[in-house]
């Protein structure tokens, strides 16, 4: 499964040039790892990000998940900015 969820256009007050953007997920079966599917299926997200006008995808991966990692960063995927965040006590 690839998904490819688009990004609001950004506000006219935003301090930074405005980029669309839109994150990607892949999930490929264990069974069907290694086979290619994953970049399958990231290419064809990356067409149609780039059909929609999209200039710039991120695979947002927050789990300590070295393999996921691995896949983006070998499909040219990089760091971007930082990402911050705080507790407020619920699980």
């Amino acid at each position: 499964m690839a998904e490819v969820v688009l990004r609001s256009a950004p506000p006219d007050h935003q301090i930074l040039i405005p980029r669309r953007t839109a994150e990607v997920h892949t999930v490929v079966l264990d069974r069907h790892r290694g086979r290619g599917v994953g970049r399958a299926l990231l290419a064809a997200a990356e067409q149609i990000a780039r059909d929609r006008g999209v200039e710039f995808l991120l695979a947002v991966i927050f789990a300590p998940n070295e393999d996921a990692v691995d896949f983006y960063s070998s499909a040219g995927f990089g760091g971007h900015g930082l990402l911050l965040r705080k507790g407020l006590g619920a699980d």
